[in-house]
């Protein structure tokens, strides 16, 4: 039987959050961000990234989920970001800023697990609501936010990325009971 635990990231996980970046995001976003872009997506540059990100995590905090299949060692298969929400007409609102399951473990809870603890930390911070944003092109990712309790606030921008700029949607949604 399988488990999941949530704890806060440290900096030694900074190459295994790059790992369940680059191929979340190469499986996710492949037809809707530019194949150029997924396609050079680095291990060691990533992680190098995130190493810096996790150094202080007083505005944006970091949690990973790490899947328990014993007789094997734990491993990290998500994350989520949260902090306060970017943006002059959403200020006081919580963000989630990234949540990514790696691909090989979808479909297990993980990203539910995240989610709760990413409202969690929010709300703990005092936060009563929060946002994110998705890409509009990503139906899975829109299908499990809005079961998660999230819905479209008709706030909608370009992302520029590759020469391209997918349309991205702003998700809102009230914390606690």
């Amino acid at each position: 039987m399988s488990t999941i635990v949530v704890r806060p990231a440290c900096k030694s996980d900074a190459a295994a959050i790059a790992r369940v970046k680059i191929a979340a995001w190469r499986a996710a976003y492949r037809g809707i961000v530019p194949a150029p872009v997924l396609d050079v997506l680095d291990l060691d540059r990533e992680a190098a990234t995130w190493r810096g990100r996790l150094r202080d995590q007083a505005v944006v905090r970091v949690s990973v989920a790490d899947l328990v299949e014993p007789p094997a060692s734990p491993r990290l298969v998500g994350y989520v970001t949260e902090g306060p929400a970017r943006g002059d007409d959403v200020a006081g609102l919580g963000e989630i800023w990234a949540i990514y399951v790696d691909p090989e473990a979808q479909g297990r809870g993980v990203g539910r697990v995240l989610m709760d603890a990413g409202l969690g930390g929010l709300a703990a911070r005092g936060y009563d609501e929060a946002m994110l944003w998705v890409f509009e092109a990503n139906a899975a990712a829109r299908a499990f936010y809005e079961r998660m309790g999230w819905a479209p606030d008709g706030a909608a921008k370009p992302f520029a990325i590759g020469g391209a700029a997918p349309i991205e949607l702003r998700y809102r949604r009230h914390l606690g009971g």
